[in-house]
Parts: C-alpha cells; structure tokens; sequence
C-alpha cells in the first residue's frame, strides 16, 4: 500500500439485533443524546478514543481529556451532565480528581464514574469515599457502557 491510498472500513448493523446492546440501536443516536455531554478521562488513547467513538456514534456530545489537570479544565469549560474517570491518571489521580470535579461543578449535578482496573472491594469503597457515584472495573464491554449511559441519561 502506497503512503497516499486509505481502506474506509464499513460496519453494516442491518442484521444486528434492535436490543442486542441493551439499547434500542435504531432509535439511540436520537437528536435528544446530543445534550447529554459526557467527559472521559483516561490516559490510554486508544480506550479512550473508542469509547468516544462508539458514544459518539449513538449521538453523544462527548470530549476527552488524558489526564486528570486536562480533565479538570474541560470540566469546567465543557460542562459535562456525566464524567467517566480512570482512577490511575498521572499527576492528579482519580481519588484527587474527583473532589476537585466536585467542586468546580459549584452546585450543578455531575455524575461521577470511576472506570478504572482497580477492582478490588476496598478500591471501590476508596472511590465512593472520594466523590465518585459510580464505580466500574476495566476492561467494560460496549453493550455495558452504553446501558449505563443511557441509565444515567434517562435519570438525569
């Protein structure tokens, strides 16, 4: 392949089932999912990115940031309903990063998630303790991610 060619990768989601994701694929990426802007904080590109993609694709306003300064500032620039947190962020992690989130929404609701490989009982409850709603272990599955959303969407 030359420097100058591209392969244009389609998926076809015809024969996919209308619930098979937990969502309603051909009514999701409604004009309504556009005012709902979430806020992904990771410092893996490529997770971060594909979830962005993927809740872009179901009509999501979405940003990313990769670390929890850069996070911080789209927070408060942006203005996000939902934030989906990794907990091991470089500089300021997560357990840092949540209180601060906290207190840059002055008063306006924001739901916290951590989404993180910290999974064990007491990281969990170190999450909640540190501002967190919500707190979901690494690697996450499409289908989970966007039931969540759309949870959190729905009781927004």
């Amino acid at each position: 392949m030359s420097e100058n060619e591209q392969i244009e990768i389609f998926v076809d989601l015809a024969g996919v089932s209308r619930h098979k994701m937990g969502v309603d694929i051909n009514t999701a990426a409604s004009p309504a999912n556009q005012d709902f802007r979430i806020l992904l904080i990771d410092d893996n590109a490529d997770a971060s990115g594909s979830m962005c993609d993927l809740l872009q694709l179901f009509g999501y306003d979405v940003r990313t940031a990769a670390n929890g300064i850069e996070g911080l500032a789209q927070a408060t620039e942006f203005k996000p309903h939902l934030i989906l947190s990794d907990i091991g962020l470089p500089g300021m992690d997560g357990y840092q990063l949540a209180p601060a989130l906290r207190q840059a929404a002055t008063g306006r609701k924001v739901i916290l998630a951590a989404l993180t490989g910290y999974g064990m009982s007491n990281d969990r409850s170190r999450a909640i303790a540190a501002g967190f709603d919500h707190h979901m272990v690494k690697p996450i599955g499409a289908d989970t991610l966007l039931k969540f959303v759309a949870d959190q969407h729905a009781a927004y």
